[in-house]
């Protein structure tokens, strides 16, 4: 049976995927640089809980008031219908 090879992370691997991960940089290209293998780089990433890009992006919902209805179900909200258009 062959030993596994495994080259651990450096705190200069771990800099330059964060800054490759920021600039969007896919992880395909990021493991040819790192010279990692595509899981490897993937599995730093989550290990690091690490953005992809500089902006984070959160949808805001809103609040949505309660109605009231007969059989005390609630009406699907609006944005709820837009996104699950094939469910209507």
């Amino acid at each position: 049976m062959t030993k596994r090879k495994y080259k651990p992370w450096t705190q200069a691997d771990d800099a330059e995927l964060v800054l490759m991960r920021e600039a969007s940089t896919p992880t395909t290209l990021i493991a040819k640089a790192l010279k990692r293998t595509h899981s490897s780089v993937t599995n730093r990433i989550a290990t690091l809980d690490i953005p992809y890009g500089r902006e984070q992006f959160e949808m805001d919902l809103g609040n949505f008031p309660k109605i009231e209805t007969v059989q005390g179900s609630q009406p699907k909200p609006n944005w709820w219908t837009r996104i699950m258009w094939w469910r209507k």
